[in-house]
């Protein structure tokens, strides 16, 4: 290469080296009225026409910071105006109260009622898991959140989970051989968990686990978990009974002095199992203790 070649090259690159150099990339702040809220959602309340259909059934709404607002206003008015208690649980670093988005933009305030190292699995009928982007990626890293959802599985409470929410669901293991829907960027997710996905459907309801598309779903989302719960009412309270109950019965028959025998109706275990979600509860002959009076003697094996 010549010499005149040579010093134009290195010119060249000296210039450009200078104007990257000189580059400079303004950051500004965000101001609250330039984040997206995303497209508003017009789902129609269903009338109430029976305000006491869910009189009895105790719901935990779990969710942490950044849950898609109406994903939680609008199952709470919806259980609330048929007479359901709703607790709304929150990982235990959340206090007070927990904050949800319309898409990117902060809304409201909503009061946790709970916290989630408070709350105990056996008290309620369901558990919901609403969706958002953000609310799933907090709550399917904390592990109590996990636990609790995996508590509910065990006994076989009904888990809801909508939009982004069955994220929760496969950090949980839960996923794995269920037919489950949810928004569509986290169906890949699903599948690759195992999950049948089905896109084109409002509410998938496979054993105690109910899920929905998105907040558009919202209305059937609501009256699929009404309509399990009402044929699953009668179990889910039963669970509830007091179990001191049961062992204070098993303790009298042991100092009354009178026989016992194994219950005929349970064989022995004091549950039954019944309706669509197959709901453990107390045997009604025994009282859950899989013991019944007689004032017979247990025939002897004894020969």
């Amino acid at each position: 290469m010549n010499r005149i070649a040579l010093i134009i090259l290195v010119l060249t690159l000296m210039i450009s080296q200078s104007v990257f150099s000189a580059q400079s990339i303004e950051i500004t702040p965000v101001k609250f009225n330039e984040v997206d809220a995303g497209m508003p959602y017009n789902v129609e309340k269903v009338p109430v026409t029976d305000a006491k259909s869910m009189t009895g059934a105790r719901i935990a709404i779990v969710a942490a910071h950044g849950f898609e607002e109406i994903e939680v206003t609008y199952p709470l008015d919806f259980f609330i105006s048929r007479g359901a208690t709703v607790d709304i649980i929150a990982p235990d670093w959340i206090k007070d109260r927990v904050m949800a988005v319309q898409f990117l933009k902060p809304s409201v305030w909503l009061p946790v009622t709970k916290n989630i190292s408070q709350a105990v699995v056996t008290d309620y009928c369901a558990i919901m898991i609403p969706g958002g982007a953000w609310n799933p990626i907090i709550m399917r890293t904390d592990q109590q959140i996990l636990e609790f959802v995996k508590s509910a599985q065990k006994a076989n409470k009904l888990i809801a989970a909508v939009c982004h929410g069955p994220q929760v669901l496969i950090s949980a293991g839960l996923a794995k051989g269920r037919m489950i829907t949810g928004v569509g960027d986290i169906r890949t997710d699903l599948a690759n968990a195992g999950a049948e996905v089905v896109h084109d459907q409002p509410v998938v309801v496979d054993g105690n686990i109910l899920t929905s598309r998105d907040p558009n779903d919202l209305a059937e989302f609501c009256k699929g978990i009404e309509t399990y719960l009402k044929k699953n009412l009668a179990f889910c309270k039963s669970q509830e009974r007091d179990t001191a109950a049961a062992l204070s019965v098993a303790e009298s028959m042991k100092n009354s002095g009178n026989w016992s025998t194994v219950c005929p109706v349970c064989k022995g275990t004091g549950r039954l199992f019944g309706g669509p979600g197959m709901y453990p509860y107390a045997c009604h002959e025994c009282n859950g203790t899989g013991h019944v009076l007689t004032n017979q003697p247990p025939i002897s094996t004894d020969h």
